[in-house]
């Protein structure tokens, strides 16, 4: 009696592992918007409009509109007053990002980055472009162009090293002081004049 007790649990068991496992199957199936939209429909039936997605306004690009050729691609570099390139083509770009530097070459992937106070590199061969920027945005375009736009920018020369060491040590000694307002300005000029600090000891 025990017995067949057991065996019938078992059995309804399985029954039950089965059902799950295929319900699991049923709901982890891929689906994409369209199908979305039609499962939904079919639990929740409206009279409203189905919503747009961001992939519906995103035009497919191919890889035939690229810009770059070879190892050379077209870079933009901009500040508000000014262009310092525009359209030249190079076989690499160094650029201060948040997390440290990154480079880029020709058909990297499309991004947007935001920038810090550090030095641009712009290589063409064994030419290389130095500028120092106070931060900004790149932008690396699906066709391969590359936008550099910052706030400031200027090469090592034309900075006077002494000038920003005595800014530096105001902006250290200004640490700590004010309000908010003042506390969060003296943060931004020690990253700032930092980094310019660095980059002309690195020049030296």
């Amino acid at each position: 009696m025990f017995r067949q007790a057991a065996r019938r649990l078992l059995g309804a068991g399985q029954r039950a592992l089965s059902t799950s496992a295929a319900r699991f199957e049923e709901v982890a199936a891929p689906a994409g918007p369209k199908e979305f939209a039609e499962a939904w429909a079919k639990k929740a039936p409206a009279t409203l409009a189905v919503p747009e997605l961001p992939s519906n306004f995103v035009k497919a690009t191919s890889t035939g509109d690229s810009k770059a050729q070879g190892d050379l691609f077209p870079v933009n570099f901009y500040t508000p007053h000014g262009v310092l390139c525009e359209g030249q083509q190079k076989d690499g770009v160094v650029l201060p990002g948040i997390d440290g530097y990154f480079g880029l070459k020709a058909n990297h992937v499309p991004l947007i980055s935001q920038l810090t106070p550090g030095v641009v590199e712009l290589h063409n061969g064994a030419e290389i472009e130095k500028y120092f920027i106070s931060g900004g945005f790149a932008f690396v375009h699906p066709n391969g162009v590359a936008d550099i736009c910052v706030l400031e920018a200027a090469t090592l020369d034309q900075i006077d090293g002494a000038a920003v060491k005595s800014a530096l040590a105001t902006a250290v000694s200004s640490q700590g002081q004010g309000d908010e307002y003042d506390q969060a300005v003296a943060r931004t000029a020690v990253e700032l004049y930092s980094a310019l600090d660095a980059a002309l000891d690195a020049k030296a």
